[in-house]
């Protein structure tokens, strides 16, 4: 009597290899030195005594004397070092001195730096095309590091001219947006900052302690407390990319990418690994929750 053959085992499908997941070492601190911080959760519209016509109000820190300047429905050419042009006439940039919680429009001077929604045209106020932002607000300071010209100084720059490597600046892009009682809001795009003649785009960190404190609610809403979400006792200093959750410890980290490629908050694939070394001394007012890209 003939011996059946046994079948070779067949899977019912096959998952294709896992890309390895890189690990990115960062410190905190030397990423971002910028000496000057717009709170993003401040940033409003503060109504005058003129229909139409509003203040563009916010609160900053600055670790260095900076100044202040604003422009609507502007234009950002980064090609030419940043420098920001606008159809309507720019308000005199307002100068502050190093400290921190910095009220913008100063109480004791008239503003000028306003959003007129009469003569702007409510789509230019509300949209982004080729990079024309609505609202750009610069926040400019001295990089001392960098070697300049004897007598050098922010009151001689031009507001929106091509920025020179010893200015450190922190640009932000922002539109209007109908708020749920009909008034009007602002809303950030993004933020960049510009250090040693070369710019980078702001990304927040979800689940840092810093951000959580300031920030603006949005994307770790599900990272609770300061420990690893894998082990739950080790405090967790390792973003995973391109989802930006900081939710786990090294070790457990390390650990995860050999396994799995997926975030454990969001489950979104992992590109790489971000491991932060946190610095215990106390960061530049510039740098809460914060990498540049």
């Amino acid at each position: 009597m003939p011996v059946p053959q046994q079948q070779p085992y067949a899977q019912p499908f096959a998952q294709p290899p896992r890309a390895p997941v890189q690990t990115q070492e960062c410190q905190t601190t030397a990423t971002i030195r910028n000496q000057v911080n717009l709170k993003k959760q401040t940033l409003t519209l503060e109504a005058t005594a003129q229909p139409g016509i509003f203040n563009i109000t916010f609160s900053f820190d600055a670790s260095a004397p900076c100044r202040v300047t604003t422009f609507v429905c502007a234009h950002e050419d980064v090609r030419k070092a940043c420098k920001i042009t606008s159809p309507f006439p720019t308000a005199p940039a307002v100068s502050f001195p190093k400290g921190l919680n910095h009220k913008f429009p100063p109480a004791s001077s008239a503003s000028g730096h306003v959003v007129n929604t009469v003569k702007a045209s409510a789509r230019d106020l509300t949209s982004v095309s080729n990079d024309t932002f609505p609202v750009i607000i610069r926040l400019e300071a001295l990089n001392e590091e960098v070697p300049g010209e004897v007598g050098r100084g922010l009151e001689a720059l031009e507001p929106g001219c091509e920025l020179p490597q010893w200015v450190q600046s922190q640009t932000t892009y922002a539109r209007l947006i109908k708020e749920d009682d009909g008034s009007w809001g602002l809303r950030v795009i993004k933020q960049k900052i510009w250090v040693k003649g070369t710019a980078y785009e702001l990304q927040e960190i979800y689940g840092m302690e810093q951000n959580k404190a300031g920030g603006n609610g949005e994307g770790y809403e599900d990272v609770d407390g300061n420990e690893c979400v894998i082990c739950m006792s080790a405090p967790r200093d390792t973003t995973a990319l391109p989802c930006r959750h900081m939710c786990m410890c090294h070790g457990c980290a390390s650990a995860l990418k050999t396994q799995t490629n997926k975030c454990p908050i969001c489950r979104n694939e992992i590109e790489s690994l971000l491991h932060i070394k946190i610095n215990n001394k106390s960061p530049s007012p510039a740098q809460p929750g914060q990498v540049a890209a």
